[in-house]
C-alpha cells in the first residue's frame, strides 16, 4: 500500500519564507564541536537498502599523515563524492514515506540527532524518517560534521592569511562586523530530490558553502571599504592581499 505523500504548507501570511534563514537563540556549534562529532561518530555499518560514499569510512575517508594532520582539500572532495550516495539515500526514503518533492528540503544541522527544518511542514515527517532510517541518520550527521570542519579550518586559514596583511587589531575589527556567521555559519544539506549540496546562513539568505579563497576575499574587501555591503567581487584574490604590488606589476613593460 502506498503511503499518502505529505504536502508542504504554505507560510502564513506575513511568516518568514523557509528559504530565509531562523534567528537562532544560540550560536552555531564550533569548529571543537564539528570535530569532536567526527572523531566519536560510528562507521557507517554495512546496510544492503544504502549507498555508501567515500567520506563514510574513517575519518571522513582520509587518513592523518606521519606529524597528525589531515589533508583538507581530500576531506572536502570525499565528502562532495558522498552527497550523490546521500542524495540516493534520501530519495529512496522519502518516496518510500510519502515524502513529497519538490520543493526542496533544507535540513539545518544542529547539536541535536534530528534535523531541523523550520517553517516546512514535513519536519516532522522528516525527523520520523531519520528515526526509522538509522544509517541515514548516520550519513547526514557525519557529512554535516565534516563540512562544518572544513568550513571552520578554511575560515581559520584565512584569518592566518589576514593576519600578516592587515594585523591583528585590523583583523579584530573587520571580524566584529562580520559577526559568527563569518567564522562559524549555521549548515544546512539541501536536497531538491535528486541532488544535495551544503549550505550556509548568511545574515539574510542562504548561500553555497563558503570556501578558503571566498572567505579571505571577504576579508580584505571588508577591510578596505568597512562601511560597504559585501558583493562578490570580480577582482583576483592577488589584488586584494597585495594592490601596491599589482598596480606595480601592471605598470612595468613587457
Amino acid at each position: 500500500m502506498r503511503a499518502t505523500p505529505i504536502d508542504p504548507a504554505l507560510p502564513l501570511p506575513g511568516a518568514p519564507s523557509h528559504s530565509v534563514p531562523r534567528q537562532h537563540a544560540q550560536a552555531p556549534p564550533g569548529f571543537e564541536i564539528w570535530f569532536a562529532q567526527a572523531l566519536s561518530a560510528g562507521r557507517l555499518g554495512h546496510d544492503p537498502a544504502l549507498e555508501t560514499g567515500p567520506a563514510d569510512f574513517g575519518l571522513w575517508g582520509v587518513a592523518p599523515d606521519g606529524q597528525g594532520r589531515l589533508n583538507l582539500d581530500e576531506v572536502a572532495g570525499n565528502l562532495q563524492a558522498s552527497l550523490a550516495a546521500f542524495a540516493a539515500n534520501l530519495g529512496k526514503a522519502c518516496r518510500q514515506q510519502g515524502i513529497a518533492l519538490p520543493p526542496p528540503l533544507r535540513l539545518e544541522a544542529g547539536m541535536d540527532t534530528q534535523p531541523l527544518l523550520p517553517f516546512d511542514a514535513r519536519e516532522a515527517a522528516i525527523q520520523q524518517l531519520f528515526d526509522d532510517w538509522q544509517g541515514l541518520a548516520r550519513q547526514f550527521r557525519r557529512l554535516m560534521a565534516g563540512f562544518g570542519f572544513v568550513r571552520c579550518s578554511d575560515a581559520l586559514r584565512a584569518y592566518q592569511r589576514a593576519i600578516g596583511r592587515l594585523g591583528p587589531s585590523r583583523l579584530a575589527s573587520v571580524l566584529d562586523q562580520q559577526g559568527d556567521a563569518h567564522a562559524s555559519p549555521h549548515l544546512a544539506l539541501v536536497f531538491d530530490g535528486l541532488r544535495a549540496w551544503p549550505e550556509e546562513a548568511y545574515p539574510e539568505r542562504w548561500r553555497p558553502l563558503a570556501g578558503l579563497e571566498q572567505l579571505s576575499r571577504e576579508l580584505f574587501e571588508r577591510a578596505h571599504s568597512p562601511s560597504a555591503p559585501y558583493r562578490d567581487s570580480a577582482l583576483p584574490l592577488e589584488q586584494l592581499l597585495d594592490p601596491k604590488r599589482m598596480r606595480w606589476q601592471a605598470g612595468k613593460p613587457d
